[in-house]
C-alpha cells in the first residue's frame, strides 16, 4: 500500500461538510483541515486572493482515482485545486492503521 497526501483548498464554509462526506466513504481515514491560509492565483488573467482552509487527504493509491472523483463533484470551484503527493515516509504504526482504516 501506498500513501498519499491529496491537498485541497476550499472556503471554510464548505470545509465541514466536505470532510465528513469524505469520511463516510471510507476512502480517506484522515482530514486534516489547516485554517486561514490565503491562496494567491491567476483567474482569467486576473491576480485573485482568497482565504481559505486547506485539506490534507490522507489515503492510499488505491483509493485515489474514486476519492478525488468524489472530491471534483462535491468541490464548490469550477476548478478546484487537487494534487495528489506521494509520501516516502510513514511511522509502521500509523501505517498499519491506516491500511487498517479501510477494512
Amino acid at each position: 500500500m501506498s500513501i498519499i497526501i491529496i491537498v485541497c483548498t476550499l472556503p471554510q464554509q464548505n470545509s465541514k461538510d466536505i470532510a465528513e462526506k469524505l469520511l463516510q466513504t471510507k476512502l480517506t481515514p484522515c482530514i486534516t483541515i489547516i485554517p486561514e491560509v490565503v491562496s494567491y492565483y491567476m483567474w482569467k488573467n486576473k491576480i485573485k486572493r482568497d482565504k481559505e482552509v486547506q485539506l490534507l487527504i490522507k489515503s492510499d493509491n488505491e483509493h485515489q482515482k474514486a476519492l478525488v472523483t468524489l472530491l471534483k463533484k462535491i468541490h464548490p470551484y469550477e476548478i478546484p485545486e487537487i494534487l495528489s503527493i506521494p509520501v516516502n515516509y510513514a511511522d509502521s504504526e500509523y501505517h498499519f492503521w491506516l491500511k487498517e482504516s479501510f477494512t
